[in-house]
C-alpha cells in the first residue's frame, strides 16, 4: 500500500497534508518520516517512469526491505498508465501554455450618471493561465458584440 500511496502522491492525488496523516496507518511514528518515504519512493517512480534510474538503485533507500523492492516492478506495471500520463502531462506543460480556469460574468447597466436612458450588457472574462510555472490572470469587459464575435472566433478555432 506505501507503493501504491508513492504513486498516488507523484500524480497529485494525495498532498503533503494527507501523506502526513497517513503515517501512523502505515505505522510510522512522526509523520515528516513518512513523508520524506513517500516522496523518495515518488521520485524513484517518476525516475523509473522517465528511463533515467533502474530497479537496482532501490537497494541504497534504508526504508525499502528486500521483500517491498521486489514488489516495486509490479505496482509500477499496475499502474504504468496513469504515471505515464502523468509524465506526459508534465513534458506538455513545462512547453504550452495551460488554461487553468475560466469565468464570465453578465451584468445589465440600467443607465448611468448621463442618462438613464444608456441600457447596455456587459460581460466580464477572467482566464487563469500558466506557463513555465508562472500563474497568470487576464480580465476583460465585452459588450454584446464583442461576445458575439468571440463566439464565432472560438467556433471556428474549435472547427479547424
Amino acid at each position: 500500500k506505501v507503493l501504491h500511496l508513492a504513486i498516488d502522491y507523484l500524480i497529485g492525488n494525495i498532498s503533503d497534508k494527507q501523506a502526513r496523516r497517513l503515517s501512523h496507518k502505515y505505522g510510522f511514528h512522526h509523520p515528516d518520516d513518512f513523508l520524506l518515504v513517500t516522496k523518495t519512493l515518488s521520485m524513484y517512480y517518476r525516475n523509473l517512469g522517465l528511463n533515467t534510474s533502474s530497479g537496482k538503485n532501490l537497494a541504497q533507500f534504508s526504508v525499502v526491505n528486500s521483500e517491498m523492492s521486489k514488489l516495486v516492478p509490479t505496482v509500477l506495471g499496475a499502474r504504468q498508465a496513469e504515471v505515464t500520463k502523468h509524465l506526459q502531462q508534465c513534458e506538455y506543460f513545462k512547453t504550452n501554455m495551460i488554461i487553468e480556469s475560466f469565468a464570465w460574468d453578465t451584468r445589465q447597466i440600467l443607465g448611468d450618471n448621463s442618462s438613464c436612458g444608456n441600457v447596455r450588457q456587459i460581460t466580464t472574462v477572467n482566464l487563469s493561465y500558466r506557463h513555465l510555472n508562472l500563474r497568470n490572470r487576464v480580465f476583460w469587459e465585452m459588450n454584446k458584440k464583442m461576445v458575439n464575435d468571440f463566439i464565432c472566433f472560438l467556433q471556428k478555432t474549435l472547427s479547424q
